[in-house]
């Protein structure tokens, strides 16, 4: 079973609906939405994450740059 996108909840399939709700929040959707709403997730993650690493070797290089100029 799918996990809620909005808060990680567990989500049920409601047959009478034909849509999967969130046992914890009430939030309804269909799977389709659940797989785009989890893939945009994953998208914004990973985005993050290589701005992280830009950063981290911006400043590798900084203090690269600085030590040897002590020296």
């Amino acid at each position: 079973m799918p996990n809620c996108p909005e808060c990680a909840g567990y989500m049920k399939f409601d047959r009478d609906i034909r849509l999967y709700v969130c046992q914890r929040c009430g939030l309804s959707l269909r799977r389709s939405e659940i797989d785009d709403l989890h893939e945009k997730r994953k998208e914004i993650i990973m985005e993050e994450r290589d701005e992280d690493e830009i950063r981290r070797s911006k400043h590798k290089e900084y203090l690269d740059w600085y030590l040897n100029k002590k020296e």
